[in-house]
């Protein structure tokens, strides 16, 4: 899973890679990415780009598009959580 994430994230990032996620500065990378890790209401969505979304074939998953994680307030094992059950609750 490619993880994109905010500047200024650099102690989620470092956590993520070690738990084996490949994170990325969402800012200047090109390329599809699974989900976006932003802090707040800070984040200036215009740096996603269309590089950044999924085509609809690719992956596991069809048809979807990026998935949106604001990281306030949140441990980094609900960050995980989140990650790996594409989902904001523990509802599935």
């Amino acid at each position: 899973m490619v993880v994109g994430i905010q500047r200024g994230l650099e102690d989620i990032k470092s956590q993520l890679e070690k738990r084996g996620f490949d994170v990325v500065y969402i800012e200047n990378y090109n390329y599809p990415v699974d989900a976006i890790i932003y802090a707040g209401n800070s984040f200036n969505i215009s740096c996603i780009s269309r590089n950044n979304m999924p085509q609809f074939t690719m992956g596991k998953r069809t048809q979807y598009g990026v998935f949106m994680i604001n990281s306030q307030g949140q441990t980094i094992d609900e960050i995980e959580e989140m990650l790996k059950k594409r989902c904001y609750t523990p509802l599935f």
